[in-house]
């Protein structure tokens, strides 16, 4: 079994690191106190190098690198959320690339050739709205329905804490993966998955006030008498459900990446400071209270780094080895990577801030932001941290575990 990248990836991997110190990080703290404000010409850098493309075939207009998608992808997400630690900029870049591998698994030729060559330029928002004030996770709740008139389907309903309202409506164009109710009365096997552009007529947004990931907007999207062309529908009608497992199963893997590469830069942060700061006369690291912490954390990042390149790894090889593993294994994996990486992200960040001591609370200091952004991945985006241990108990335990059934 090969663990280390090969000769492209590491490749990649350096390319992509010397232009997120050089063009991204100075532009950090810019972007997560401007709210909502990525520039244009930053993105545009971003898809000159390939970026947006990496899940989008050449013939669309991408760069995916066939079979590798998933594993370029964490290597991609990493190195942004080293560059901006307040994780807006790679929250942007995970949801194009997760959500867009799902049209191009699902998607018509004809949405494929709408939808993501705009994608890969970077100049049109894609993400991913399926929450609603009285269902997230729990997807039986959801609401909002969709009605097949003609070749078309009409939308109603209301979607809450959702990235990208404010570039997808205003600041740029874009649209939405949605989640609708097309059968009422067949339970789970009763939704439908479909793209939804911002601007369609009946479609509007309110931006909501997030305590971090302040570059990247959040807020509410109404639907009204929305039409959707048909050939928008991912899949086939009523199996929604399905779908929307397999494209959490992609982001959260992105997700965890993003988590891992803010973590190892305040690591770096904190190791960096101790090695210089002196206190009775010699350096911080010399005292064991701080060296065994640092040790420790730099362990349990290093063990979770391993197992999320290995499930990057088993979901590129899921889509060319159709028996290799199944969705639903696949989805405890995933969720292992989901419930560990905010969580172990958000306790080492505040650990080093503390090796730090008042100079991390101040807003030159990346941490804070970097404290603020992982938490919105610990408290509920793209699945919550208690929702991933239903879902491992579920596929380990058995039935058995599962309290909605």
């Amino acid at each position: 079994m090969e663990f280390r990248l090969s000769q492209e990836q590491r490749l990649f991997r350096q390319t992509l690191r010397d232009f997120c110190e050089r063009e991204i990080a100075p532009l950090a703290r810019q972007i997560d106190t401007e709210r909502s404000i990525i520039p244009d010409q930053l993105l545009e850098k971003m898809a000159e190098i390939g970026i947006f493309g990496i899940s989008i075939p050449e013939e669309y207009g991408g760069s995916a690198p066939a079979g590798e998608e998933m594993v370029y992808g964490t290597i991609a997400v990493h190195e942004l959320a080293r560059a901006d630690m307040s994780m807006s900029l790679p929250v942007y870049a995970l949801l194009c690339m997760g959500w867009g591998s799902l049209i191009v698994k699902h998607g018509t030729e004809q949405l494929k050739k709408e939808i993501l060559p705009r994608v890969a330029t970077g100049k049109y928002f894609l993400g991913i709205a399926t929450t609603e004030p009285t269902g997230g996770s729990d997807v039986a709740n959801i609401r909002t329905s969709g009605i097949k008139v003609g070749d078309r389907l009409i939308i109603n309903g209301e979607k809450i804490f959702i990235s990208g309202v404010r570039e997808a409506f205003e600041l740029r164009d874009g649209g939405h993966i949605t989640l609708v109710r097309t059968d009422p009365e067949a339970g789970h096997k009763g939704f439908t998955m479909v793209f939804i552009p911002a601007r369609l007529p009946g479609a509007t947004y309110t931006v909501l006030d997030e305590t971090g990931r302040r570059g990247l907007s959040n807020g509410t999207m109404h639907y009204q008498d929305v039409e959707v062309p048909e050939h928008h529908i991912l899949g086939q009608m009523n199996r929604g459900f399905y779908l929307n497992m397999e494209g959490f199963n992609l982001a959260r893997i992105l997700v965890a990446s993003a988590c891992v590469g803010m973590t190892e830069r305040a690591l770096e942060i904190s190791r960096d400071y101790v090695r210089q700061r002196v206190l009775f006369g010699r350096p911080l690291a010399k005292f064991e209270g701080v060296s065994f912490e640092l040790a420790e954390d730099h362990a349990r990042l290093e063990q979770l780094r391993i197992y999320l390149r290995y499930t990057a790894w088993c979901a590129d090889t899921l889509y060319k080895e159709k028996d290799f593993i199944s969705q639903r294994e696949l989805s405890r994996m995933v969720s292992i990577c989901k419930m560990t990486a905010p969580k172990i992200g958000a306790e080492i960040v505040q650990r080093c801030m503390t090796h730090l001591g008042a100079s991390s609370y101040m807003k030159e200091c990346p941490l804070g932001s970097a404290l603020q952004g992982v938490m919105s991945y610990l408290v509920g985006a793209e699945g919550g941290y208690h929702i991933q241990k239903l879902i491992i108990a579920r596929e380990f335990i058995g039935e058995e575990s599962v309290p909605y059934r």
